[in-house]
């Protein structure tokens, strides 16, 4: 590198030094004028004090006093200003000898204790000199020769500007000289800052290849070596404007169609890297999970998934292992509480180079569907349960009218020989009450006649609380209706009206005898038609609530058993829902929702397949 390629360091160091040579001016100056308010300050406190010490040994040699009274003492300090005062008689030394420490302590200290302790604590001794005493209070030794007394007077003065000054000459000189040894080494560093960056710069352009005149100053040369990059970039400009336009567009349009096909996907997909934090969440995923995006995106999968052991378990082997999982069922509980029967499958995620960069789990509810299955299930297994017991019930039946055969003609025989024929008679009516409940389960069991016609609902259901008004069982019950003048609707007026009965006759057997209220109220839509009778009975208890439309089940020792799955089974018929709501103690509600009109594919005498039971508790 040649001379001028020199030129800019010289430069540099130049400038560091000016600014170091002024700030060095600056200082001494300022240490120039402290120094001299600092003597001029303590020129002045030392006249006044030898003025001070002149006037009390002329005072002290007019009274020819040995001691000063604390009258005396006190009057002087006032006149002058003084902080302390203290006469101390005794012989000094002669001129020109200097008094010791030694000395001074044992003539001060033959006055006073508290002076000894004043002087012990002195930095100097010399006479006509101030001395600096704890904080702000300077002393000044006057050396007293008069015709009738001789001995040394201590003068104190409170002097805060000069000490004041007297501190902040010595703190000037410690920081200069810090600031001499920092601003030497800040210079170094500093240097050294500014030019690595030019020469690393340099050494980056030829390790770069390119040509650094060296002929200019260096700096010169590597402005002009950046213009020629500046040039060179301006004229690869547009090109890569273009392309950059290319590539937003494309991975706009990427990110558009992934958007498109996540919000269009009629799965649940959820997303999360190989540290197990969720990435993403679609809507699916969100309504069937009930979650909110914004609340787990970022965060572990295992607070999303937490309900489900299982599922938290194979995304914890997908992402150890990296093997995807195949499609499983699971039972999942959302933070809401609904339980969910879930299908899912879960598989790795990989980037171009077949890196792993997470796991996605692809979920569909199959609650509904699960539901339908497992109906479907009992009704088959109801369907071949009912088939035997249909059979046996014809086979019982006749047994049991053999039985009452023979039992009415025990009885006969019984009168004939005058024997008390009350055990035949109780034979037969157990054989008669048997028949009847069998009839009635044949008559739960074999299809119904179903024949539709546009019914008035609303007084076919007057009607039949009329007739339980009338019942002497009822006289406790008190029965209200709500209907609002319903428009027909298209039912099998018979069926349905046993189907009400049964509920009306639940509800009166809810109140034990007791007294309570029947209500039966009736709304409707352009869709459906709605039947709601609500008793303020005993209630359902909530391990019995899914039982009820079982045949034969029944929590009362007199009933049946087959009331309810009657009502349910003709609810079905008409292709509608029934559901119930009950708390133990305060009462029950069904609800009855039957369609306005049915298809014309309903056969006569079909159960068609019902809609999926909702159970309220």
């Amino acid at each position: 590198m040649n001379k001028l390629s020199r030129r800019f360091e010289s430069e540099v160091h130049l400038g560091f030094l000016a600014i170091i040579l002024v700030l060095l001016v600056l200082n001494a100056a300022s240490n120039y004028v402290a120094y001299h308010a600092l003597m001029a300050e303590r020129e002045r406190i030392e006249n006044l004090l030898n003025d001070a010490g002149l006037l009390v040994s002329r005072s002290i040699d007019g009274w020819g006093a040995t001691q000063l009274s604390e009258d005396q003492e006190g009057s002087l300090r006032q006149q002058l200003g003084l902080s302390r005062l203290g006469y101390f008689p005794g012989s000094l030394p002669s001129e020109g000898k200097a008094l010791s420490r030694a000395d001074l302590f044992s003539l001060v200290t033959t006055g006073s204790r508290e002076w000894g302790d004043i002087v012990a604590r002195f930095d100097a001794i010399e006479m006509h000199r101030i001395i600096r005493g704890d904080q702000a209070e300077y002393f000044y030794l006057y050396p007293m020769s008069g015709r009738n007394a001789r001995g040394l007077i201590i003068l104190g003065e409170k002097a805060p500007l000069l000490s004041y000054l007297d501190t902040a000459w010595r703190t000037m000189i410690i920081v200069s000289l810090v600031a001499a040894f920092l601003t030497l080494g800040v210079y170094v560093l500093v240097s050294r800052f500014v030019l690595s960056p030019f020469r690393r710069i340099r050494q980056e352009a030829l390790q770069a290849g390119r040509i650094v005149d060296d002929d200019h100053d260096e700096v010169e040369a590597m402005v002009t070596d950046y213009r020629r990059i500046i040039g060179e970039l301006r004229e690869k400009e547009s090109e890569l404007l273009r392309l950059n336009r290319e590539i937003t567009h494309r991975a706009d349009s990427l990110e558009q169609f992934n958007e498109h096909l996540l919000r269009s996907m009629n799965s649940g997909l959820v997303t999360v890297n190989q540290r197990g934090r969720v990435m993403s969440l679609n809507t699916v995923a969100e309504e069937i999970l009930d979650v909110e995006r914004t609340r787990y995106e970022g965060r572990h999968y295992w607070d999303l998934l937490g309900s489900n052991v299982h599922l938290v378990d194979a995304v914890s082997r997908v992402l150890d292992c990296g093997r995807n999982q195949a499609y499983r069922e699971t039972e999942f509980t959302t933070t809401s509480g609904r339980q969910l029967t879930l299908g899912v499958t879960i598989s790795m995620i990989h980037d171009h180079t077949g890196a792993v960069l997470g796991a996605s789990l692809l979920i569909n509810d199959l609650t509904e569907l699960s539901t339908l299955r497992r109906q479907l299930e009992t009704k088959e297994r109801l369907a071949a349960l009912g088939e035997m017991a249909a059979g046996l019930a014809h086979q019982i039946r006749n047994s049991l009218g053999a039985v009452a055969g023979y039992g009415s003609l025990l009885r006969k025989k019984l009168i004939g020989h005058d024997l008390n024929p009350d055990h035949a008679v109780a034979l037969v009516q157990e054989t008669k009450e048997a028949e009847s409940l069998i009839e009635r389960f044949l008559y739960f069991a074999r299809p119904l006649n179903f024949s539709p016609t546009m019914l008035d609902v609303d007084t076919m259901i007057r009607e039949l609380i009329d007739s339980f008004r009338v019942r002497s069982d009822c006289a406790q019950i008190e029965f209200a209706c709500h209907t609002d003048r319903i428009q027909p609707i298209e039912a099998d007026g018979l069926l349905l009206k046993q189907a009400l009965t049964n509920l009306l006759e639940n509800g009166v057997n809810a109140h034990a005898g007791d007294h309570g209220t029947v209500t039966v109220k009736v709304t409707a839509t352009d869709e459906q038609m709605m039947i709601e009778v609500s008793d303020t009975g005993c209630g359902i208890d909530q391990r019995d609530a899914d039982k009820i439309f079982t045949p034969f089940f029944s929590t009362r020792p007199s009933g049946s058993g087959l009331g309810l799955p009657l009502v349910k089974k003709i609810v079905d018929l008409h292709g509608g829902q029934l559901t119930f709501e009950s708390r133990a103690g305060q009462g029950t509600t069904f609800l009855v929702c039957l369609p306005r009109s049915h298809p014309d594919s309903l056969d006569t005498g079909q159960t068609r397949r019902p809609p999926a039971e909702t159970i309220l508790r």
